[in-house]
């Protein structure tokens, strides 16, 4: 054998030895990815009656179908004591992760612990439990939503004072939620923060709302309406701004009045297409989701998450992600209707404002009508609303001969009536001016 033949036999060898370590043995399938079926995630929701709420589990099980995640929903009623029997139930299905959304902030830091206990991952979404270790923090930024809100409604009543004419002298009634929901703090907060800075405003009024319920600030609304000067109200969640929206109707004053909501719900969103509402300040719960989602996997299978700041949270530092805030105008709508496709106006909404000023009018100036409910002090109607639900009609008379009436959905067990004691009227705990602290993120 020649030097040439074997000098290409041996080129020849060390090729095969090539070809054979870069491609493995012949008939060797390419390794699959890891499997993820193993990845099982429970997300335990304060309600799941909010849009965002719903928004929010549209999109995470949009991802869990294509990314092979488990996830486990639990609806917490906004009631504590069902929430924690929620958070048992995930334990006992070892769940890895767990994303809460707690219905009280102040007993959140029990059911954090126990989920730490229990060596499952915790990321809170929206509501921080106060002074709870968790592993991850999600939310909208609730004080720039609130900024936004303050900064929308000043420009709109300074045009509106220079289409009149008249001086600048701006009162503003905000719609708070419950007085121990932070979010809601927040948001108040920020707005009432860039308000009382400009010298055009006059008053700012914060009114708290016990549990957040839009009844009690259908009232709110239509008490300060009779009592003064309304230019702008700003509402903290889309139940307490579409109870506003609804008392203005009633009166004939939409459009003449600045609304600016939080939230961009369904019912808002309608409204704002219609030219009824002045704007929304969407806390984008697509983003909400996709983040929620991320941060659990990620800590389920590398230990960590992709967090881009970190907040104080009593004595833990918590890593955070904060989204981002949007206001959106009826020019804008159409960055709502990708959420909830073409947004029409609800139907019958604007007949029945009409029906129910109306019938408060007519009883009002019925000959000795005053009187008998002076006397009798508030009055129930129950009736079949369109949707077969029923709904009561709740007829309230002060003793200075003020009258207020609102709708409520169901039928009412017991009216409560408490005395205003240290700024508190009603069941709305009513703080003016500078009395709300800060609160900023």
């Amino acid at each position: 054998m020649t030097f040439k033949t074997i000098k290409t036999a041996g080129l020849g060898i060390l090729l095969a030895s090539f070809m054979i370590f870069s491609t493995g043995c012949p008939g060797q399938e390419p390794q699959p990815k890891p499997q993820t079926n193993n990845v099982k995630i429970g997300v335990s929701l304060a309600s799941m009656d909010f849009d965002g709420n719903q928004t929010i589990k549209k999109y995470m099980d949009q991802r869990k179908q294509r990314e092979n995640v488990q996830i486990t929903w639990m609806d917490a009623q906004m009631d504590p004591s069902k929430q924690e029997q929620d958070i048992d139930k995930l334990i006992e299905q070892k769940v890895k992760a767990i994303v809460l959304q707690v219905v009280s902030p102040q007993e959140g830091v029990r059911l954090v612990e126990k989920i730490t206990q229990a060596k499952i991952k915790v990321i809170g979404l929206e509501t921080l439990p106060a002074n709870a270790p968790l592993d991850g923090y999600i939310a909208s930024d609730h004080t720039r939503a609130g900024e936004l809100q303050g900064m929308l409604a000043l420009n709109k009543m300074l045009v509106q004072s220079q289409q009149t004419g008249q001086q600048p002298n701006f009162n503003v009634l905000i719609l708070k939620g419950d007085p121990v929901d932070p979010v809601s703090q927040k948001i108040a907060s920020g707005a009432q923060g860039v308000l009382q800075q400009s010298q055009n405003v006059g008053n700012v009024k914060v009114v708290e709302h016990s549990e957040g319920k839009p009844e009690f600030a259908q009232m709110t609304v239509q008490k300060s309406l009779q009592t003064e000067k309304v230019d702008a109200i700003l509402a903290t969640d889309g139940q307490l701004c579409m109870a506003a929206l609804k008392e203005l109707k009633k009166q004939g004053l939409e459009g003449q009045i600045v609304t600016v909501g939080v939230g961009a719900d369904k019912q808002s969103s309608q409204a704002l297409a219609a030219g009824e509402h002045d704007a929304e300040i969407d806390i984008m719960p697509e983003q909400l989701a996709n983040f929620a989602f991320d941060a659990a996997v990620d800590l389920i299978n590398k230990g960590n998450w992709n967090s881009d700041t970190r907040i104080q949270n009593g004595n833990f530092d918590i890593p955070a992600k904060i989204i981002p805030v949007r206001l959106v105008q009826q020019e804008q709508i159409y960055l709502l209707e990708e959420r909830w496709g073409k947004l029409e106006p609800q139907q019958g909404g604007q007949q029945q404002g009409q029906q129910e000023q109306q019938g408060q009018q007519g009883q009002e100036n019925s000959p000795g009508q005053g009187d008998q409910e002076g006397q009798e002090g508030s009055e129930q109607q129950s009736d079949q609303g369109q949707g077969g639900g029923q709904k009561t009609k709740v007829r309230i008379v002060t003793q200075d001969g003020k009258v207020m009436e609102v709708e409520v959905d169901g039928e009412i067990k017991a009216i409560e009536s408490q005395g205003a004691e240290g700024g508190q009227e009603g069941q709305a705990g009513e703080q003016e001016g500078g009395g709300q602290g800060g609160g900023g993120q």
